[in-house]
């Protein structure tokens, strides 16, 4: 499918797997760089060597925690410019209510729904 989004930038966070990198990977294939943003440099490592390797994109990774809004300014910082933000960071707990701890409840909100919440109000000042 032709999106006409070749050659423009799109930021992914939790992109090292799952619904981040598959949807890291349908940009590349339209053409888009990619930058890729999770907590763990293996798997971005991994994920930027799986796209490079099938697509002739630019992938940048990131090694960073959303869940500090430190890390939201840095992004901002280094890719002011981006035309597309897909906030996909987050590592809800399993378990049922009882099981978890609300310090573990509290930790998985601060990524997924202030991390989505602080990316989307620092990218879209810019």
């Amino acid at each position: 499918m032709e999106l006409n989004l070749r050659g423009r930038t799109a930021l992914v966070t939790g992109a090292s797997k799952g619904i981040g990198l598959a949807s890291a990977e349908c940009l590349a294939a339209e053409g888009v760089n990619v930058i890729l943003v999770s907590r763990t440099q293996a798997d971005l490592d991994a994920a930027r060597q799986k796209i490079t390797a099938q697509y002739n994109v630019g992938v940048q990774v990131h090694a960073y925690d959303l869940s500090d809004s430190r890390n939201v300014d840095k992004l901002v910082a280094e890719h002011a410019g981006i035309d597309i933000l897909v906030n996909n960071a987050g590592a809800i707990p399993a378990g049922d209510l009882q099981q978890i701890t609300e310090d573990r409840w509290r930790q998985a909100w601060d990524l997924k729904v202030f991390g989505y919440v602080n990316m989307s109000r620092r990218f879209y000042a810019e």
